[in-house]
């Protein structure tokens, strides 16, 4: 009889204390597991906020290299005098260019990029066969140079404007300088390869 009371009197299982300690870890994983979460939450937000951000910028220099950099050298006459079909200025530049696939066929239109300050932000804006839209929206200061000899025989450099020339300028620079948060944008120099106007 004795070996039959030993066995009953130990059972096999978890004590109360055990029960209690194992419960009160258990919560402090969940507390712990709670407040990282929204700190994960806001850093997955922050992050599609900044690659939404990035694709909106490349798109944007894509656009402009294609337009500025592909454009038709395009000239008008007046008497013996030729000049481009080129306009540039620190706040804005007017040039042809070719459609892009958004604006459907047909042939080179005219193209207008400015910069213009609507309160206390200044505004990249696009125009083309009509349409304007914005490039960038919330800029601190946008400027636009041009680089390239101005008249034959002169040094090539930066200029803050580009009027009357006998051709485009070489480069183009666009310096968009944003502010407080946002995605700083690099100065995009963009090599102007004029090419003959299509036929």
């Amino acid at each position: 009889m004795t070996g039959a009371g030993t066995r009953a009197g130990t059972q096999n299982g978890f004590t109360l204390i055990e029960l209690l300690v194992s419960l009160v870890l258990l919560g402090l994983m969940m507390t712990m597991i709670g407040m990282a979460l929204p700190v994960t939450m806001t850093g997955a937000m922050r992050t599609s906020a900044l690659s939404d951000e990035f694709a909106v910028l490349e798109n944007t220099q894509h656009l402009l290299r294609r337009q500025i950099g592909e454009m038709p050298a395009f000239m008008t006459r007046e008497g013996y005098r030729a000049t481009s079909v080129f306009t540039g200025t620190p706040d804005s530049m007017r040039f042809a260019a070719n459609p892009v696939a958004a604006q459907g066929g047909g042939g080179p239109r005219m193209v207008t990029l400015s910069a213009a300050r609507k309160g206390a932000v200044m505004r990249l804006s696009y125009t083309a066969g009509g349409e304007t839209r914005d490039l960038v929206a919330n800029a601190e200061r946008i400027v636009f140079s041009y680089y390239g000899a101005f008249a034959p025989g002169k040094s090539p450099a930066w200029h803050d404007n580009w009027n009357d020339a006998p051709h485009p300028p070489a480069l183009v620079r666009i310096q968009v300088q944003r502010g407080g948060d946002d995605m700083p944008w690099p100065d995009l120099v963009i090599a102007v390869m004029a090419g003959p106007p299509p036929p």
